[in-house]
């Protein structure tokens, strides 16, 4: 509380008084009442009031002197570094709907839209909308998409890749999303190559965890370490034949009506053709000679 009193009659103030380790409200009623007579009290002797810092004191019921100050300076007032000078302009009516329209979107706004514009699942959504940098990766992303895919076809994929397999690598590699190497774009475009049965899921792995490390392009990486996926027909098919004779078991199994004995075949020649093998060829050749 700062206390400062004048003759009855003189229009300014005398020398302010500071007080301070005041405690309750009823502490402040004490301590300003007794500084305003310990001040009168002064002026009435023909005393000068020094401007300084004091103390209350509950016990006793008064005020003590700390310390003196004459000047601001004396108060060690600082520029706070981390604070830039505010320059105030006029002022002027605020305008509620420009002051709305100059904020970012929200996180409830933004997780509407994605629901609206991608429809994708709300557990989905959580998790793109719960931070900031993925939701602008993912936007980008599903933007450069659809520039590929018209149709619009494959968002999806594009959600699953991004919240499942790109940020389970970035987690593994200690990677924040904003700083990876694998652009939004170049991760469109390998979607796209998985959307279109240009490579296998298995083989995308790969293609991304190459992508995390350099940031190529996914079609570079396909062409320099030759990923592109088989669906050559016939090419599977020798692969196929060759399975079939090594796991005689397994085809007698799938033969009995045991359906997984079919799903480890495809694994082997998957395998077999380092994952390069489109499984779903695979799978219908797999039948094809079995069950002739």
């Amino acid at each position: 509380a700062n206390v400062s009193v004048a003759p009855q009659g003189h229009e300014e103030l005398g020398a302010k008084v500071e007080l301070k380790n005041i405690n309750s409200f009823r502490a402040v009623k004490n301590a300003i009442a007794y500084e305003i007579e310990r001040q009168k009290e002064l002026l009435e002797k023909g005393e000068k009031v020094i401007q300084e810092t004091r103390g209350w004191n509950e016990v006793k019921g008064i005020t003590v002197s700390q310390r003196g100050k004459e000047e601001a300076h004396d108060y060690r007032y600082l520029p706070e570094p981390d604070l830039p000078p505010m320059e105030l302009t006029a002022p002027r009516v605020i305008n509620l709907e420009e002051l709305k329209r100059s904020l970012p979107e929200l996180p409830e706004a933004k997780r509407e839209r994605f629901k609206r514009e991608f429809n994708l699942p709300e557990k989905q959504t959580d998790a793109l909308t719960g931070d900031r940098y993925l939701a602008e990766y993912f936007e980008e992303a599903a933007s450069e998409f659809l520039a590929l895919e018209k149709n619009g076809k494959g968002i999806q994929l594009v959600a699953n890749y991004l919240t499942s397999d790109l940020v389970g690598l970035l987690k593994e590699l200690g990677v924040r999303i904003q700083d990876a190497k694998v652009t939004p774009g170049n991760f469109a475009g390998l979607v796209v190559l998985i959307l279109k049965g240009d490579i296998s899921s298995r083989i995308a792995k790969v293609i991304l965890r190459e992508m995390a490390a350099t940031g190529m392009d996914p079609n570079e990486i396909i062409g320099e370490k030759g990923l592109t996926q088989i669906s050559d027909e016939s090419e599977i098919t020798n692969t196929v034949e060759k399975i079939i004779n090594e796991n005689r078991d397994a085809v007698e199994s799938y033969k009995e009506g045991k359906t997984n004995s079919l799903q480890f075949l495809v694994g082997q020649v998957m395998a077999e053709a380092k994952g390069r093998a489109n499984p779903q060829i695979v799978q219908e050749i797999l039948k094809k000679i079995i069950e002739k």
